[in-house]
């Protein structure tokens, strides 16, 4: 709702489809995100990562209840995970997925994702900065990024979370 946009990013092994991209207004409550859902996901064996900071707890819910294949993702949570070297942790799961998505784009992974020409992913996706703290690696907050941006970083959040469904 509001100024943040709902997002939906499909992905298809290591190839993302053209981004689709609700405004804030459209998508005010979890009926409507569960709703797009529905059509979405309706005949596949997909799965949805869903954003469940905000109104993304109420459609995962409503998802959920009535039998879409959905997986909630708090970024605020802890992560236990290590980088692919198996030296660095994460301090929460924002962490974890962006930098995995950070090494997954890395030409040396081999993972050759494509992605779709969009401007405001590829500004989401260059935009947040990290740091090492005491827990391990640190992503930039959502509204820390948003000052450099300008918007809510909603479409490489949304790719962010596509991909961290495929890794599992």
């Amino acid at each position: 709702g509001g100024d943040y946009k709902t997002v939906l990013a499909r992905l298809y092994l290591n190839w993302f489809a053209e981004l689709e991209k609700r405004a804030g207004r459209d998508t005010p409550n979890g009926q409507s995100i569960a709703s797009l859902l529905i059509q979405a996901l309706s005949g596949s064996n997909a799965v949805a990562n869903l954003d469940v900071i905000g109104v993304g707890t109420s459609a995962y819910d409503i998802s959920r209840g009535i039998g879409l294949k959905v997986h909630p993702i708090n970024f605020s949570e802890h992560s236990s995970a290590r980088d692919k070297s198996g030296q660095l942790g994460f301090v929460n799961m924002r962490a974890e997925c962006w930098w995995r998505f950070r090494e997954a784009l890395d030409p040396a992974s081999g993972l050759d994702i494509a992605l779709p020409p969009d401007p405001e992913l590829l500004g989401d996706l260059v935009a947040p900065r990290w740091s090492m703290q005491a827990g391990g690696i640190q992503i930039e907050s959502k509204e820390q990024i948003k000052k450099p941006l300008g918007r809510s970083p909603d479409c490489g959040d949304a790719v962010v979370l596509a991909w961290h469904a495929g890794m599992r």
